[in-house]
């Protein structure tokens, strides 16, 4: 492997480790903030506010615009080309909220429930307003640099919560959660006015350059909504409330890793792949991304499906032990599908969305019918074992797609993942027989305890696995290689500094 291949790695794990660590502090003010926030609200007031965010998290995701990642593809981008996303996204908003505000009342009647109304068309501001942040910001994320919109995730996130948690304090009013909603990306938009600044103008005379990405983009997005809300909405019917509400507190539980890790991660890898691209190490960038991305899911996915019991007697109570199981499930299907995760990027860097959208028709026609055949005969169990059933099918035809795309054969993109799945295997068996010395029926501390102390040797024999994965390849330039020498190197870092000091 060329020294521009290996700067181009280390420079989108340090992008990608700036991306995930905004995101987990971000999420851990988020967490903080619903902590607070329960003292001075009720389940009501949150019940409310989650009805109307349900909908708006649609509707949003239907109108999805890559535009971002379409500047990113393009070397050097003009003023007129950041103008027409900057206008594409303002008419993206704009659709967002006449949708929303059009749909307002009818969702209204139909939960009875009046207030939902003027909350609805108040939240709606919040993707609108996130459609007016400043295009020029991919200028930063062009040079794999997103120390900024690091800073100003986590400063929204901080404000915002602080600003919710004492109107809650002083109203005891669910606006408060709306006013915190609101206030985030309006942070964001002026921040990014002042880190990357300009005076747009409304045009779309460059709109043949996002025309094909839009366009796939929105067809895609509609197909990710029915297969991301199909469970929810099919499971009601052939279920009893109790068990519908476990199927979705696993569902929730396995999705955060991907929203917390993976989602960051886009635009980095999207950033690489295009340099690459450009360098023509695009096969080679892809195949070590991908093994970066199961050596960081993996062992998070292994270990809440190993330990559903203990994790959900933990946080969650013995009432919700019937979701251990279904979580279980959920964590194996997202382990067969992670290999999956960078194509999208890869796509969008080759301005080839179709193939997302043809993978996300594929996703669709298969889940549709396993659902209803699995939740017919067998409930929420059903619905797991079609999640599973897909996973592989999606991995399966991703393969295909990705040999289409950059000539990866498929042997080729086993070997990349062989040596993270090996770790993997290993590190799992050691999970697995140390959950038999597990005492039941403990207290809330030494249950903490007992997870903590074998999640430590889970994750120390997690390490040694891809050192020792590491040390076998030695041959071959995969990302467990590439993760144990950036890790050596901090390593003899730290020592340097720790002597001169």
């Amino acid at each position: 492997m060329g020294v521009e291949s290996i700067a181009l790695s280390k420079k989108t794990a340090v992008a990608g480790v700036w991306s995930v660590g905004a995101r987990l502090l971000a999420k851990s003010v988020d967490f903080v903030s619903l902590i607070l926030l329960a003292r001075f609200l009720g389940p009501a007031d949150f019940g409310l506010v989650a009805m109307a965010m349900t909908l708006i998290f649609v509707v949003e995701a239907i109108f999805e615009m890559p535009l971002s990642a379409a500047l990113t593809r393009i070397p050097d981008p003009t003023r007129r080309m950041y103008d027409t996303a900057f206008t594409l996204s303002t008419l993206r908003g704009i659709a967002i909220g006449t949708v929303l505000g059009a749909i307002s009342w009818p969702l209204a009647h139909f939960y009875n429930e009046p207030r939902l109304v003027y909350l609805i068309i108040a939240l709606a501001f919040a993707p609108i307003l996130r459609g007016l942040v400043s295009p020029r910001m991919v200028h930063f994320a062009k040079q794999m640099d997103f120390r900024r919109q690091a800073f100003m995730d986590v400063l929204s996130k901080v404000v915002a919560g602080m600003t919710a948690v004492a109107t809650a304090a002083l109203t005891q009013s669910y606006w408060s959660i709306a006013l915190g909603t609101i206030l985030t990306p309006t942070i964001l938009m002026v921040g990014s006015y002042i880190l990357a600044p300009m005076r747009p103008r409304l045009t779309l005379k460059d709109w043949p350059l996002f025309a094909d990405m839009v366009g796939w983009s929105m067809l895609t997005q509609i197909l990710l909504a029915i297969n991301w809300q199909l469970g929810r909405f099919i499971l009601p019917r052939f279920v009893d409330t109790v068990s519908f509400g476990r199927y979705a507190m696993a569902n929730d539980l396995a999705g955060i890793p991907y929203q917390t890790l993976v989602a960051p991660l886009d635009f980095p890898l999207n950033v690489a792949f295009v340099t690459a691209h450009q360098k023509g190490d695009l096969k080679s960038t892809y195949l070590k991304a991908s093994g970066a991305l199961i050596i960081l899911l993996l062992p998070i996915f292994t270990f809440a499906g190993l330990m559903s019991e203990p994790l959900i007697d933990l946080f969650l109570g013995s009432k919700w032990q019937g979701a251990a199981i279904l979580l279980s499930g959920l964590a194996l299907a997202s382990i067969v599908q992670a290999p999956a995760t960078p194509m999208p990027m890869l796509a969008i860097s080759l301005n080839q969305s179709r193939r997302i959208t043809l993978r996300s028709l594929v996703q669709c026609l298969a889940l549709v019918p396993l659902t209803l055949l699995g939740v017919s005969l067998y409930g929420v169990y059903g619905a797991v074992m079609a999640s599973c059933a897909v996973a592989f099918i999606v991995t399966f035809m991703t393969m295909l797609t990705v040999r289409a795309m950059i000539g990866a054969s498929m042997k080729e993109q086993l070997i990349s993942i062989a040596g993270p799945a090996m770790a993997g295997l290993a590190s799992g068996a050691v999970l697995f027989y140390g959950t038999y010395f597990f005492t039941p029926n403990v207290s809330f501390l030494m249950l903490l305890v007992q997870i903590g102390i074998l999640g430590l040797v889970y994750v120390g024999a997690y390490v040694a696995s891809i050192y020792a994965v590491s040390r076998w390849f030695k041959s071959t330039a995969g990302a467990e290689q590439l993760i144990v020498s950036m890790g050596l190197a901090t390593l003899a870092k730290v020592r340097r500094t720790a002597l001169r000091g």
